[in-house]
């Protein structure tokens, strides 16, 4: 498939709003809610999006594939940071988290929850178990079937008892977030119409983004936060013809961006580094200045979260190039 600029541009903005969420300080309200799933969430879509299920020879090659770029940079980031936890992050973190037993990290890691560590993998994760599930169902149905099939599994958490295996490898984020990678998947055609291409299509776009964003702020603070939760990714789909919109717009008006493409092809590398580089830059302010600095200012959250995403900019590709082993990659195929 020729690369698609478009969706190196979905990449960079979502990758900035995971950046942005995880940079103190952090809101348990609702536009936090908001903030997040117009970020994270956006990889499944794109994920999906790129699935062609025509190119699998068989599934346990999908498997094979899926592992080496998934489950590699899920195990080699892991055993560097749980390395690094030990020695200096455990310390450096506070009381906290030196009461957490050293074999933790290591149990977290098999059940494919990797939160003390490597919180952010819980995409990986995700992504991998979601990919799995979805394989046999796009192999048997056609159409917009495994669409519907998505959307009944993550409905079914609604009524799916709290139950811990249920967690492991975030069994139930992929669940919850199935109908965004198979509205990517299963509505490509519907996505390549995504555009601003006439009056008409702009305002429905924009009335949908409205919807769904409204839902995404307003319906935690009305309805049952769970049931706002398991219906947030539908919210997601409604908004993402604008989103789609958008950056079809920037391919349109900027052409292929290097700094969107780089982002796009090392987003793994940012999802491991960006807490940790965020963290420094937390422990630094707070010596220098004092830990209220960072406690309401707004401003300096996009600040800090803008100078976090430029600083990892060189680093991530140091790594692509020099160490693509990490990510499963081989340095022939290691592309910047």
């Amino acid at each position: 498939m020729k690369r698609q600029a478009w969706l190196d541009y979905i990449k960079l903005i979502a990758m900035t709003l995971v950046v942005v969420y995880h940079t103190p300080p952090r809101y348990d309200n609702a536009h936090e809610a908001a903030l997040f799933n117009m970020g994270a969430p956006v990889f499944f879509f794109a994920a999906g999006y790129l699935f062609n299920i025509a190119k699998q020879n068989s599934f346990l090659a999908f498997l094979k594939h899926r592992a080496r770029q998934i489950l590699v940079p899920y195990t080699t980031f892991f055993i560097i940071f749980y390395a690094l936890w030990l020695v200096v992050g455990r310390r450096m973190a506070g009381p906290d988290e030196q009461a957490i037993d050293t074999l933790t990290p290591l149990w977290q890691f098999v059940q494919g929850t990797p939160d003390v560590v490597l919180g952010p993998f819980w995409f990986l994760a995700a992504l991998f178990t979601m990919q799995v599930l979805y394989y046999p169902i796009k192999k048997c149905l056609t159409g917009y079937w495994p669409l519907v099939v998505a959307l009944l599994l993550s409905l079914s958490l609604l009524i799916m008892p709290d139950v811990p295996w249920f967690r492991c490898w975030n069994l139930d984020k992929a669940f919850l977030y199935m109908p965004i990678y198979a509205f990517g998947n299963c509505c490509r055609p519907l996505v390549d119409r995504f555009d601003f291409g006439s009056i008409s299509k702009s305002l429905l776009w924009i009335a949908l983004a409205v919807v769904g964003l409204g839902f995404l702020i307003i319906a935690p603070l009305t309805i049952n936060r769970d049931v706002a939760y398991v219906l947030a990714p539908e919210a997601v789909i409604a908004a993402l013809p604008f989103y789609t919109a958008v950056c079809r717009w920037l391919q349109d008006r900027c052409g292929e961006s290097r700094v969107a493409r780089n982002v796009a092809i090392t987003g793994i590398t940012y999802l491991a580094l960006q807490n940790y580089l965020i963290g420094i830059i937390k422990i630094v302010a707070a010596r220098l200045v004092g830990p209220e600095i960072l406690d309401e200012s707004i401003l300096l959250k996009v600040i800090i979260a803008l100078v976090v995403m430029v600083a990892l900019y060189p680093l991530a590709l140091l790594i692509e190039r020099y160490f693509p082993f990490l990510l499963g990659k081989s340095y022939k195929k290691s592309t910047t």
